[in-house]
């Protein structure tokens, strides 16, 4: 067994996440990194804490409720959610007070995740795929925690952090008092495994020790991260979580690929990365459009290698971003053949 490089890279999902430096690891071992899926860790006991408080005057604004019965009792993933997403009691009771229909309306649904069996089971499925077509894989401690609308998911040195008060509504669950930002991405609880998958790829990329530990990384190394986190979570989980950039991106691919090159060597990701919800991310230039780019080069790469297995594992422990675009090959003129193939993948992953 191996343990997951103690360095903590924070990673985005869909722009709920937003990048940072590397930080020092919290105090004390990090948790334990499986070589088996089903020996992995899945940690939810921050679940039933974030609901205690929440009952005891958390939902009607006490940030003491949230101070003493869910951060004060955090696991070492909450812990480091709450350094790398400047999470504090305050920020949690003004989130819910602000949403009280939609954090009414998931209570039960993000409460059962603790024994959600079939959520448990497709992700430790997903972990056993990934196995099999890249034998290095290991299996850092999952967390599933509430944040503060802020972070869909993100990586540290105690393994996957998700912020799972995106991934629970159901088809009844009032989104009216939600603004543009959390409505496109609250999902139903059967999108957890594709988030897992996504930011598993990111541990495995962080464990490949390649790009993902270079500093300052430019716009294509951060995009072929991204994009390749993306590609790799589709062959486990079968959804991609950008999924909802196709309809926009496809039909203008060769203009946004013109537009990313002249910046791609640059390190202003503002335009393509991290954006959504931001100045930059507008009608005509949706925000995180890196993620498609990025995907749609390592899609290309993949497609055109006949030795599947080691075309992933190039892809995952991926050193020289320019060296694996010429070989790619990508062109987006006359990719339509592709056009199809997106559409599946947009209806399968819940519009992600």
């Amino acid at each position: 067994m191996r343990s997951l490089l103690l360095v903590v890279v924070a990673v985005s999902v869909y722009a709920c996440d937003r990048p940072t430096s590397p930080s020092p690891v919290t105090s004390g071992p990090p948790l334990p990194v499986s070589d088996d899926p089903a020996t992995a860790q899945i940690i939810t006991s921050d679940l039933a804490h974030f609901w205690a408080a929440y009952d005891a005057n958390g939902k009607t604004g006490s940030a003491s409720a949230f101070q003493t019965q869910y951060l004060d009792a955090a696991s070492a993933g909450l812990t480091d959610f709450v350094r790398l997403r400047s999470i504090t009691a305050a920020n949690l009771a003004a989130t819910v007070t602000k949403f009280p229909a939609y954090f009414a309306g998931i209570r039960a649904n993000n409460l059962a995740l603790a024994t959600n069996g079939a959520i448990v089971a497709k992700i430790r499925a997903n972990y056993s795929v990934i196995k099999t077509l890249y034998p290095p894989a290991v299996f850092p401690a999952v967390t599933f925690l509430i944040g503060q609308f802020g972070t869909g998911g993100t990586i540290s040195a105690n393994g996957l952090l998700i912020g799972t008060e995106f991934y629970s509504m159901s088809a009844t669950t009032p989104l009216g008092e939600l603004g543009t930002f959390q409505r496109v991405n609250v999902k139903p609880v059967d999108s957890l495994p594709i988030i897992v998958a996504h930011e598993h790829a990111h541990a495995l990329q962080t464990h490949a020790g390649g790009l993902m530990l270079r500093p300052n990384k430019n716009l294509l190394e951060q995009s072929l991260i991204e994009g390749g986190a993306d590609f790799i979570g589709e062959q486990s989980s079968g959804g991609n979580i950008n999924a909802r950039l196709w309809t926009f991106a496809i039909p203008r691919e060769a203009a946004l690929w013109q537009e990313f090159k002249a910046a791609m060597h640059g390190t202003d990701v503002s335009r393509w990365l991290y954006n959504q919800g931001s100045s930059t991310d507008t009608p005509d230039h949706p925000g995180d459009l890196g993620y498609f780019i990025g995907y749609r080069i390592v899609e290309s790469y993949y497609q055109q290698r006949t030795d599947k297995a080691a075309a992933l594992k190039e892809i995952i422990e991926m050193i020289d971003a320019d060296d694996f675009l010429a070989r790619s090959g990508y062109s987006p003129v006359g990719q339509l053949a592709r056009v199809t193939s997106a559409t599946r993948r947009e209806s399968f992953s819940h519009g992600f």
